[in-house]
């Protein structure tokens, strides 16, 4: 069990190191990183790491394809963050151009993000539906929006209530990913199931319990910045409580999140049961691993140079 009470495989994949390799060769070659430091920082982060968590038993190349995305996904929120002068008018930019690519338009590659995801997509996208593809661009703009809906906080000096929250910090945290995921594991799951309320809650509490330990680890950091999409920072100013009082509480929304998530995933497995035997087994793995996402998130936040405090 991790400290925040999330379980925990005991298991890694085998081509973890590799991986780590691989990835940092993939970056350099879209411009992600080009200097050594930028290699240094890309190995402390780990996203091969916890990738190979997430996706311990999968063929390497699906371990290495997800780990491009992850890779991608921080790149995006590192954006966001670290430009505090960013614009909605920039953000929508660089979604229109995913847009496009993701729609078969042609696209300038005029940045790292877009070189990476101009190598990426066609291999994501290859064998699923338009269907799929919908759905994660559907996603895409939610994230989109998310981030819009943080300038406007930050702009505007505000906080998100602690019942807007738990959406905004979801959307922000990129509900794609879960597309991805069937790619990287090749299986696409069906209509109905997917857009059923048990796949949804499973994906939607994988992915909350995911940010809402990200938000106990990097509160500190976050903090000096005055970012304002923070599960502490906002249960904090709500109930006019010490911090340590909203850790208290944001750890037991954690604990029945994970219940939740329990739940979720039995409702899952009960509607499987009609399908072919198969497909069965094959969406029966990919629910196991959204189901052991946080166990493997909360493991790495531990050992991610991202969240380790700097030196003295």
């Amino acid at each position: 069990m991790s400290d925040f009470g999330l379980p925990v495989r005991d298991r890694i994949h085998p081509e973890v190191a590799a991986l780590g390799n691989r990835l940092c060769r993939w970056a350099a070659r879209v411009g992600l990183i080009s200097t050594d430091a930028d290699e240094q920082r890309l190995r402390g982060a780990g996203f091969h790491e916890v990738t190979a968590m997430v996706l311990p038993d999968d063929p390497a190349e699906a371990v290495e394809l997800y780990a491009r995305w992850i890779t991608v996904l921080f790149h995006l929120d590192d954006e966001q963050d670290d430009d505090a002068d960013r614009s909605p008018d920039s953000v929508r930019e660089v979604y229109a151009a995913i847009t496009a690519l993701m729609r078969g338009r042609p696209v300038l590659v005029g940045s790292p993000l877009m070189s990476a995801m101009t190598d990426l997509w066609p291999r994501t996208a290859a064998g699923m539906s338009v269907r799929w593809r919908d759905r994660v661009i559907a996603h895409l703009h939610r994230h989109r929006d998310a981030f819009l809906t943080q300038i406007a906080h930050r702009t505007a000096g505000t906080l998100p209530t602690p019942e807007e929250y738990p959406v905004l910090r979801r959307e922000s945290n990129g509900m794609f990913m879960f597309d991805v995921l069937e790619s990287a594991c090749g299986t696409e799951v069906p209509e109905p199931l997917v857009s059923g309320e048990a796949w949804r809650e499973l994906c939607a509490a994988s992915n909350d319990l995911t940010a809402w330990c990200n938000d106990i680890r990097s509160l500190a950091k976050e903090s000096a910045n005055e970012e304002p999409t923070n599960y502490v920072t906002v249960l904090r100013e709500a109930h006019a409580c010490t911090e340590g009082e909203a850790i208290t509480e944001v750890r037991h929304q954690i604990l029945q999140r994970q219940k939740e998530l329990d739940e979720a995933v039995a409702e899952v497995r009960d509607q499987l049961e009609d399908l072919p035997e198969e497909l069965r087994v094959r969406i029966g793995h990919l629910t196991d691993v959204i189901a052991h996402i946080p166990g493997a998130h909360a493991a790495w936040l531990d050992t991610s140079a991202r969240y380790r405090p700097p030196a003295a």
